[in-house]
């Protein structure tokens, strides 16, 4: 019998935001694509980060989270 542990991840996905901001899925992804190009512009995020994603902290941060 196999255990699966639940794994923190650093990021928030376009579901998570979804459900937490309670919009649509467009608007999820239009929030994330928002925040990552200011991120990237202000050089706190590699461009190569993984794209529908954003970093748990800098969401959490711009929308007053926790």
């Amino acid at each position: 019998r196999q255990r699966q542990m639940c794994i923190e991840t650093a990021y928030y996905t376009a579901a998570e935001v979804r459900e937490m901001m309670g919009v649509s899925r467009d608007t999820a992804y239009r929030m994330i694509r928002s925040l990552r190009s200011d991120l990237i512009a202000d050089g706190q995020l590699a461009k190569g980060y993984p794209s529908g994603k954003i970093p748990k902290k800098a969401f959490n941060k711009l929308y007053m989270i926790e």
